[in-house]
């Protein structure tokens, strides 16, 4: 369970998103923060200190806040479907933020405000094509990173031994594809915990 505040202009400031996620890690829940979409207030610092489990958006995060979740446990998750969706020019620096060796994941922030976007491999394509991912680092970001996102790597977000099997089918043949094509639904089947849920 997690404790979530939005750090930016007109919401949360500094002060108030601190007492918000105090209270929340003091009733047992993990810090999250959606920051730096349009004003980089230094929530990130604070995410760090806190050990939040993510920080959303990015969008004007700076080279020493990069520095500092690339030198901590919180994964980086971008939201390039809200920039899309509200006709911005401007992506978060999903590569400045590999190369200094932070956890980068990607996410949908689907809601009916900024992000109407409930299609991952859209998020994967739009990343690849503003954010200079690769497939394989979008694929990556879209999978095991988000699951450490919300404090679920350990036990899925990958095919391993001991993890649930929590499997996508793609009518695809081959990972590239993925964010290749964009705008249809690839997926053939979905198996929940090792169960089928549509044959």
């Amino acid at each position: 369970m997690h404790v979530d505040v939005f750090c930016e202009d007109h919401a949360f400031d500094l002060d108030q998103s601190r007492c918000v996620l105090e209270a929340g890690i003091n009733a047992g829940l993990k810090a999250k923060m959606h920051v730096d979409q349009f004003n980089d207030f230094g929530g990130v610092a604070m995410a760090v200190e806190l050990g939040a489990a993510s920080v959303d958006h990015l969008d004007v995060t700076g080279r020493e806040a990069i520095e500092s979740l690339a030198n901590s446990d919180t994964i980086a998750v971008l939201l390039p479907a809200v920039n899309f969706n509200l006709g911005m020019a401007e992506y978060a620096d999903g590569r400045a933020m590999m190369e200094a060796g932070a956890a980068v994941a990607l996410a949908t922030d689907l809601n009916p405000g900024s992000a109407p976007c409930p299609s991952m491999p859209t998020v994967m394509a739009i990343a690849c094509r503003y954010q200079r991912f690769t497939p394989a680092e979008a694929l990556h970001a879209a999978t095991i990173n988000a699951a450490f996102a919300i404090g679920q790597g350990d036990r899925t977000g990958s095919i391993e031994v001991g993890k649930r099997a929590d499997i996508l089918i793609l009518n695809e043949a081959d990972y590239r594809h993925i964010p290749y094509f964009f705008g249809g639904n690839p997926v053939h089947t979905v198996i929940k915990n090792g169960q089928v849920l549509n044959p």
